[in-house]
């Protein structure tokens, strides 16, 4: 999206690359039938992130899901999530609109995603019902944070369609669009081989092979696991290599988009540890018992008021 400098990425991947060898051939995705790969029960599917955001050390918040059947509550960092990966989403998917209907600069294209943005935030805050299920000051503080990202978005763009169109004579459509916005967003793949979620959405994907996470709280080191899950799927279901991810940390402070971007060499180890990750909250799944609270609760966790009645978060 625009929250990666390309020329700073491309710098990080040949470092990457100098540093990290090849990916063991056994550990791709598309080997989805061998005995380290194929998942240990038929007809269940798991979510990436159901998987890898490990708040709950027993796998207790697996448990409650699937046994159980108590949803995860949602918390106001739940929904300003939902609300950032939304309006990041929907702001390229504009972009990418504007730029096939008409010839248009940088200005131009400005000024159209500005006429635009006012319904577009209307129509994600009414989707997620906001306003039922926050207070009136956490919804308007939520609605500024979304313009200012959607604002944010829409000067990269454009400042990016100027920089290109200063450079060339005469360009299509499609290689305009292939530069200014060189990723899917909200890539939906089928990881069912593998024991995933038929419809994983990965934030985006990039053209050069690139899966990004975006993330909207506080850092933690199980996040990376995310990244060998979405490529995984994507190798069972594409067949190509994908050996590089990158989690971006999303926030607004005092109006101001900040970004951070963390990337990593998705390889043998961060695959394996994915992997048994995977198997134990299907083994949770398969023996049907409560694996017990760990010893000490992370306060973080969504599950965290259902094991701990009555305790704040």
């Amino acid at each position: 999206m625009f929250f990666v400098d390309r020329l700073e990425l491309d710098k990080t991947l040949r470092q990457l690359r100098s540093i990290y060898g090849q990916v063991d051939e056994g550990l791709r995705g598309w080997n989805w039938m061998s005995d380290l790969l194929s998942p240990p029960l038929e007809n269940v599917h798991l979510g990436v992130s159901e998987i890898a955001n490990r708040y709950c050390p027993t796998f207790r918040d697996i448990y409650l899901r699937r046994i159980e059947g108590v949803e995860a509550p949602y918390t106001y960092k739940t929904i300003r999530g939902w609300l950032y990966h939304a309006v990041s989403s929907k702001t390229v998917q504009e972009v990418k609109a504007i730029l096939y209907k008409e010839e248009i600069n940088g200005p131009r294209l400005y000024s159209e995603l500005l006429v635009r943005r006012k319904k577009i935030i209307d129509e994600i805050l009414e989707k997620y019902k906001v306003e039922r299920r926050l207070g009136e000051a956490e919804s308007e503080k939520l609605r500024k944070e979304m313009e200012t990202i959607y604002m944010f978005l829409a000067l990269q763009a454009a400042a990016q369609l100027d920089k290109i169109l200063a450079k060339v004579k005469w360009a299509e459509v499609e290689d305009l669009v292939s530069i200014i916005v060189p990723m899917d967003v909200e890539r939906v793949v089928d990881g069912s081989l593998l024991g995933l979620s038929k419809e994983l959405r990965i934030d985006i994907f990039t053209d050069k092979r690139l899966v990004v996470d975006i993330k909207t709280g506080d850092a933690r080191d199980f996040h990376k696991y995310a990244l060998a899950g979405y490529a995984l799927a994507l190798e069972s279901s594409l067949e190509i290599p994908i050996d590089y991810g990158m989690i971006t940390y999303l926030s607004v402070d005092k109006g101001v988009v900040k970004i951070s971007n963390n990337t990593y060499f998705i390889g043998d180890e961060l695959r394996r540890e994915f992997l048994e990750i995977r198997d134990e909250a299907f083994n949770i799944i398969h023996r049907g018992e409560d694996p017990g609270k760990p010893p000490k609760c992370p306060r973080y966790c969504i599950y965290y008021n259902v094991c701990n009645p009555g305790e704040p978060p």
